[in-house]
């Protein structure tokens, strides 16, 4: 700060308290300072001034504030400081110790100290057009800091912000009030004292009402920096350091990435305002600041104003009423200020007028106003701008400002914008470049998308998963996998150490291990990884066979491309970005696979997160993507039920080589599932090539008599041999092939429309080739090949039908059932094994063989992965107990001596086998469900064992050890505890243990049987009474809570069935071994690693590429219907929600609820009066039409009879 340090007397003061020149009294000087050997000598800041710690800082509590007793009114920060402070030490205390950051925008907002009149709805429009300016762009605003004129505007828009949004320290903005010291009142409570430390904050009061001549500081403001020159009492001393200070901060950059060249823009608002204003707009001009002024808000600002608006017409005469219009305003130096006026409109670029204006226009947008103007002063840099732009992420400025029809962008000059449009999340921005011609293609080469990948945030989930992939200590060092890592990490860059092979394992991590990314499969990315061309070479001792310690799937039919939407697509689920994300989706070609993968990723991702709001957030956005794959599916599903099915069983290269309904199932998307598309589908999969028109109960009948199929079991082929398309017939013709297809078509048309039905031997004759489906078994078709089928192949596809081959499983397994029981009830015996016992140790060792089988046949790439996808089913590992407890019982069985306990382990082991007769239940649409809601009370019934336990322990040992006290006997213990504590809550009281007739030395009465009676009846009313109704209604609960959603659990479980069923073979166990021989072939000749090329998934078919682009072409266009419709939805709401903002904003913010109800009653009823009257208005103008019309058809007819009668017409 700085102090007077040389008092020199003015004249004209009070003899008993005099004042100093400098504008202080006599007894505010320190006594060291009155001494004065020259006092003849005039008073300067530069000789009679000296510098001097400050003695004021901290925080201010504003006392009598607006919100100062709710709490609302936080506390400030403020330093008084000396005008000749450096500008650098000031911006380290505003981001060191006030911890404020960098703004991407400063507007500094001057004007007149006077409280000036303005229209209250012009008010609204100044600040609101104000605070969106600071709030869209991270701003920092500066003004005078007094609770008065323009300030006091700019501090009651701060507030009314900050009190809408909360209050939140994210969402407030900064605004700084730099004030001269000496001109504000109450100086002495923002002093501290020499001992006095700032440990809480100084007492600033708003409330009084005397007047002193001085301004107040506004207490909406958040920091403030008071300039003194050791004067009192004068206006303005804190121009030059504010003037430096803005300069200061424009000359930081606007980020603090390295390569950064734009700094941050500051733009000076005037509003009204005196001498000092338009000296402060001189220096703004002179330093390369633009200027917005506001015109009609008074004084300085109308001559400013004035003044542009004709400087391309300067003239004497607008000179001379510039002269005479500071005149009227009381200006002094007038030649000085006209002087510093002619300096500010000879650089038109930094100067902008904006009328102040409540009706629409473009002048009504302050905060357009304020980013044009900030445009302007970088005009014919269009690639400036539009950083400027994207910095404040305004993308409405870019779209009026920069992208006009006469910019003619040059190729690949956008790229730096579109790569930071995509790091920071701009997503407007990324749809802004790509509808304004930017080339995505060009754009995006996998060189660009590494860079991107290689930027992301250290603290992302996606950092996270790339690190663990790097430092992973399991891994053999003879794997392939580790020789690639080790590859990355010998050629890995300083800067980009991310490579599209390392983004590829993660996104396989985050899917499936069948998902065969792009990233693995194309060369180059594995390359890149450090791998090699030659697959020979055996790098760092690895073992040769690439195949079975790494997989790295092989390129098939229809390679994999690389699609920069695609790609930009999985960047940006990767890193959860919603919008970008959604904006993404939007113009991919396959929508459905794409909202599928999406879900699934972030599934995966919020198991992996361990922030409870990332985890939520992601949880959140998979349902989004979810619902979106539903509402693209139903637009399909509706016109094209063939092609919707085709796409859902499609092998997409694409998206991983698998299909949409294997990843929903992946995802767990089980309202996917649930849909009637869907579900049509797997009906019309578990039918296989039979007609639903057969009797279900004839399908059971017919199994055992072959010969009827051929007659009397209708097949798809049968139904009809044509499609009627329009006027053209389309028909189908045999394919050599065990598949069948739609690659091509012949078209038979017809003239009069109709097509005749094609007779018996036309429909043998002509038939069109269909693409080959890619399956287990060439004999599970489930859609109308146009095939004449011979009675052996009708034979073959009825019993390879899926529900076939389940009525013939529940049979065999009836049997089995059947045989067991018949065995351990009645031929199970010690003296000789019968040849029943050993059918059926065969028939369970074939049990154990498709156990294996089903390991083998799974669809995983390594064995490993097989495995645990199969323990991980429920059903598998009843299996696996009931087939283990099956080999020990055989075990104990031929142990001898060992009979009984073994009759004990099967017995056990039967009543598992017939729990596994459940799982036939699922596919009724009945019992399906109810086995769902078993499971889920289930869950239920073991927490509350936990909670019995606690009670039934508790009662049993204080009951054994009150009445039974000191028995050493383990067994009797444990009946005491135990058993008779169980059994109790169930009825069962032993009533005659407790308090028995008779005793004896062996059996001795009990102890305190009082006591023991007492504490049964309280065991019995907790466990009887209040336990198990805890139970019910824990069930009811559990039951009415899945009741809504059984049905869609049940549905997604019906998928998991027909699967096992497609892949299971036509003969059941135990016959199954001549299947399962030929399985065991196949697999040793395939070897496991090529399985899935060997082998490949049943739901999966294989398209032509031509099919392929007619079928992603439809997608497409239906997923833009469906976008279409939902934008047009959310357009809608959003009018509804304007609309309602404005009438709240015409009824005024200041009414209650009540009040606003009843003035929307009010208007509702006005409105209806008014339209009762537009109504009876038409019904009178309808009647008087009717009425007119009577008199003209009245009066034609009158004319008519005149002119008969005028003019008879001659007879003949």
């Amino acid at each position: 700060m700085r102090v007077c340090k040389r008092f020199t007397i003015e004249t004209t003061s009070d003899p008993a308290d005099p004042l100093c020149q400098c504008g202080k009294k006599k007894s505010r000087h320190e006594p060291q300072y009155l001494q004065n050997n020259d006092p003849s000598k005039p008073w300067s800041v530069k000789t009679h001034t000296g510098k001097s710690p400050t003695n004021a800082y901290g925080e201010i509590e504003f006392v009598g504030a607006a919100g100062w007793g709710q709490g609302q009114q936080k506390l400030r920060k403020y330093v008084r400081v000396d005008y000749e402070t450096d500008p650098k030490t000031l911006m380290d205390l505003i981001q060191k110790q006030w911890n404020l950051g960098q703004p991407k925008l400063l507007i500094s907002v001057t004007g007149g100290a006077d409280n000036f009149p303005l229209k209250s709805n012009l008010k609204d429009v100044f600040r609101k057009g104000l605070i969106e300016a600071a709030r869209s762009t991270d701003a920092w605003i500066i003004t005078g800091g007094s609770n008065c004129g323009v300030m006091k505007y700019v501090g009651e828009a701060v507030r009314d912000y900050a009190i809408a949004e909360g209050g939140s320290a994210t969402t407030s903005i900064v605004a700084i009030g730099i004030a001269t010291w000496g001109i504000l009142d109450q100086q002495e409570a923002l002093i501290r004292s020499k001992s006095e430390l700032p440990s809480g904050p100084v007492s600033y009061r708003m409330d009084q009402q005397e007047w002193t001549g001085k301004v107040r500081l506004d207490p909406n403001h958040t920091h403030f920096i008071l300039v003194e020159d050791g004067t009192t009492g004068e206006f303005g001393k804190e121009i030059k350091l504010r003037s430096d200070l803005e300069k200061q901060i424009s000359e930081q950059k606007v980020t603090q990435e390295s390569g950064e060249r734009l700094n941050i823009p500051t733009v000076c608002v005037v509003v009204g305002g005196g001498p000092n204003t338009i000296q402060t707009v001189y220096r703004a001009v002179k330093n390369g600041t633009p200027c917005l002024i506001i015109d009609q808000s008074g004084r300085a600002a109308n001559i400013l104003a004035y003044a542009f608006n004709n400087h391309g017409t300067y003239s004497e005469s607008v000179r001379g009423e510039i002269k005479k219009r500071l005149l009227g305003v009381k200006f002094s130096d007038l030649d000085k200020h006209q002087h510093w006026i002619e300096e500010c409109i000879r650089q038109p670029d930094l100067i902008n007028v904006c009328k102040l204006d409540s009706g629409r226009g473009v002048s009504t947008d302050i905060d357009r106003a304020i980013l044009h103007a900030l445009l302007k002063a970088k005009k014919g840099n269009c690639i400036d701008q539009l950083r400027l732009a994207m910095v404040w992420n305004r993308v409405d400025v870019a779209k009026s400002e920069i992208f006009k029809d006469d910019n003619d962008w040059k190729m690949g000059e956008l790229n730096e914008s579109v790569r930071y449009a995509i790091e920071h999340d701009l997503p407007s921005f990324l749809e802004l470049f790509i509808e304004n011609g930017v080339s995505m293609k060009d754009y995006l080469t996998e060189e660009e998308l590494t860079i991107l990948y290689g930027k992301i945030q250290q603290t992302s989930l996606l950092s996270r998963l790339l690190k663990g992939l790097n430092e992973k200590k399991d891994i053999k060092q003879t794997s392939l996998l580790y020789c690639i890592l080790k590859k990355i990490n010998e050629k890995k860059d300083t800067e980009n150490d991310v490579t599209l092979w390392m983004i590829g394992q993660i996104i396989q991590q985050l899917t499936m291990d069948t998902y065969e990314p792009l990233y693995l499969s194309d060369e180059k990315q594995i390359n890149q990884g450090g791998l090699p061309k030659s697959d020979n070479s055996d790098h760092c001792g690895c073992l040769k066979k690439q195949q079975n310690v790494a997989h790295v799937p092989a390129m098939k039919s229809q390679a994999a491309q690389f699609h920069p939407i695609r790609e930009l697509f999985l960047y940006a689920i990767l890193l959860n970005r919603k919008d970008m994300a959604r904006k993404l989706w939007e113009r991919i070609d396959e929508p459905i696979a794409a909202a599928l993968t999406a879900s699934k990723m972030l599934k995966a991702m919020a198991c992996k997160e361990c922030d409870q709001d990332q985890k939520k957030s992601m949880m959140e956005h998979a349902d989004i993507y979810e619902e979106l794959a539903i509402g693209v599916l139903k637009v399909c599903y509706g016109p094209g039920e063939d092609r919707t099915n085709n796409m859902m069983r499609r092998e997409m290269p694409n998206w991983g080589r698998v299909t949409c309904l294997t990843m929903a199932v992946q995802a767990q998307n089980r309202k996917f599932i649930a849909q009637s598309a869907v579900q049509n589908l797997l009906t019309e999969i578990w039918m296989g090539k039979i007609s639903n028109e057969n009797n279900y109960w004839k399908l059971w009948l017919y199994m055992f008599f072959p010969w009827m199929v051929a007659l009397h079991v209708s097949f798809k082929e049968d139904e009809h041999c044509e499609k009627y398309q329009g006027n053209a017939v389309t028909v189908n013709e045999p394919d050599d092939s065990e598949g069948i297809g739609d690659d091509q078509e012949m078209v038979v048309k017809v003239d009069n429309g109709v097509a005749p039905p094609p007779t018996k031997a036309d429909c043998e004759q002509t038939h069109v080739s269909r693409e080959t489906l890619s399956k287990d078994h060439g004999d599970v078709e489930s859609h109308n090949s146009g095939q004449h089928l011979s009675v052996r192949k009708r034979l073959r596809l009825f019993y390879n039908a899926p529900i076939i081959k389940f009525q013939l499983n529940v049979l065999a397994y009836l049997a089995f059932l059947f045989l067991f029981s018949f065995i351990i009830l009645t031929e199970f015996s010690e003296e000789q094994v019968r040849w029943k016992e050993w059918f059926l140790i065969a028939w369970v060792g074939t049990l154990y063989l498709e156990e294996f089988r089903q390991i083998a046949h799974g669809e995983s790439s390594c064995l490993k992965d097989r495995l645990y996808h199969w323990i991980k089913d429920c059903w598998n590992m009843i299996d696996l107990a009931t087939l283990l407890l099956f080999l020990m019982g055989v075990i104990l069985r031929f142990i001898p001596g060992m009979i009984g306990p073994a009759r004990i382990v099967l017995a056990l082991d039967l009543i598992g086998f017939h729990m596994r007769l459940l799982q036939s239940f699922f596919v009724s649409e009945r019992l399906g469900p109810k086995l769902i809601m078993i499971a889920r009370m289930m869950k239920d019934l073991l927490f509350f064992v936990c909670i019995l336990a606690v009670f039934l322990i508790s009662y049993g040992i204080a009951s054994q050890a009150i009445m039974f006290p000191n028995v050493t006997d383990p067994l009797t213990i444990f009946r005491g505890v135990f058993y008779k504590a169980y059994f109790q809550m169930y009825g069962e009281l032993f009533l005659e243990d407790i308090q028995p007739e008779e005793c004896t030395l062996d059996d001795p009465c009990p102890e305190y049987s009082w006591m023991g009676i007492i504490l049964l009846s309280i065991y019995m009313m907790l466990s009887n009474v209040l336990l198990l109704n805890l139970l019910i209604a824990m069930f009811s609960y559990t039951f009415s809570n899945v009741q809504e959603n059984t049905d869609e659990h049940w549905k997604f479980q019906r998928y998991e069935v027909l699967k096992e069923y497609i892949n299971r073979p036509a003969i059941p166990p135990p016959l199954i071994l001549i299947s399962l021989i030929e399985y065991f072939v196949r697999f040793c000749i395939c070897g496991c690693s090529c399985r899935s090329s060997c082998t490949p998934s049943e739901l999966k078919i294989i398209l032509g590429e031509e099919k392929v682009k007619e079928l992603v072409l439809w997608e497409k266009n239906k997923a833009d219907d469906f976008i279409a419709k939902e934008n047009s939805k959310q357009n809608v709401e959003d009018r509804v929600q304007k609309n309602f903002v404005m009438m709240e904003k015409l009824l005024g913010n200041s009414l209650t609820d009540s009040d606003r109800l009843s003035k929307i009653e009010h208007q509702m009823v006005r409105t209806n009066y008014a339209m009762e009257g537009i109504r009876e208005s038409l019904i009178t103008t309808e009647r008087s039409s009717e009425r007119l019309s009577k008199m003209e058809h009245q009066l034609e007819r009158m004319n008519a009879l005149i002119t008969n009668k005028l003019c008879p017409e001659e007879e003949p």
